[in-house]
């Protein structure tokens, strides 16, 4: 209980910190009409038109449209809703797909295109699918560390300007010119998550299990600590957004959205009646959208 309030106090303690981001408003947009279905937010459009949902176990991908409030089904496909990317544009959608045989995890890759809702497969079911990432409207995919490039939109480029960052069973890969090495700033030993480029490129963000969260030039050197900020993601190439979270270790009994400087400045943005979690920001529309336990969606509206 001592461990749980000396928490509870840091986080009141970040409350009262400086400014980074204007916060206009923070506002439910959708709310969990489903007593057996948990949803959560898991990709917001880079314009900020749209939120993708899933369930609390990922299963398919729900598209909540901001301006009409309407929800459409995308898929029902397992795993979907785990490693979401939405194209520059906003109209392409890349999510993976689990299956399983003889009790054997199985990966595929696939693409909707929202503007006529076709699907692609971009990697048929593999058991040696390292992740993929998405540059406009290109995707990278990785497969027992070979990279292969797909275009997705009918003209779009096959060739990448941004190095490739993609992550395998706690492991992180990069791909630079043509060559993919293993990215282990804190040491090849250590479990990885929650990993990703700048705006930039020039820097990468990761989250370490019982270290925290650090960013570090993409050569692996200049290493910052970020703190224990879970689930960090990039608001611009010098803030990072993410989760500070505190749990009686059975559930997140509290948690607020902090944003948080390079240069050690950190501003918390969501209030204690609510455990806000997983923030999704999107700097171009000013939103950060992020998700409760019991299946709630806010946003936390930006000036």
């Amino acid at each position: 209980m001592n461990k749980i309030m000396i928490a509870l106090s840091l986080l009141c303690a970040l409350a009262a910190q400086g400014q980074i981001l204007n916060v206009e408003s923070v506002e439910r947009v959708t709310t969990s009409d489903n007593d057996k279905t948990v949803m959560q937010a898991v990709a917001i459009s880079p314009q900020g038109e749209y939120l993708l949902l899933s369930t609390d176990t990922k299963q398919g991908l729900l598209k909540w449209d901001f301006a009409s409030s309407r929800m459409t089904t995308l898929t029902n496909e397992a795993g979907a809703g785990s490693d979401v990317r939405i194209s520059e544009d906003g109209t392409q959608v890349i999510y993976g797909e689990v299956t399983y045989k003889n009790k054997r995890r199985h990966e595929a890759v696939k693409a909707i295109d929202l503007n006529n809702n076709k699907k692609q497969t971009l990697v048929k079911q593999t058991r040696n699918l390292q992740g993929y990432a998405v540059e406009n409207s290109t995707v990278a995919t990785m497969t027992d560390g070979n990279l292969k490039v797909h275009a997705i939109k009918k003209g779009a480029s096959r060739v990448l300007t941004r190095p490739v960052l993609t992550h395998h069973h706690l492991k992180l890969y990069l791909n630079q010119n043509g060559v993919t090495t293993q990215f282990a700033p804190n040491g090849a030993n250590e479990r990885y998550i929650w990993a990703s480029l700048s705006p930039d490129g020039n820097r990468v963000l990761y989250y370490v299990s019982g270290q925290g969260a650090f960013v570090c030039d993409i050569d692996g050197s200049h290493l910052i600590s970020m703190g224990n900020l879970t689930a960090p993601k990039w608001w611009d190439d010098n803030t990072i957004v993410g989760m500070n979270e505190v749990d009686d270790e059975y559930s997140v009994i509290a948690s607020s959205i902090v944003a948080r400087t390079l240069d050690g400045q950190q501003q918390v943005l969501t209030g204690g009646d609510v455990i806000a979690t997983y923030p999704l920001p999107c700097r171009q529309a000013g939103k950060i959208a992020f998700s409760t336990p019991d299946g709630n969606i806010y946003l936390i509206n930006v000036k």
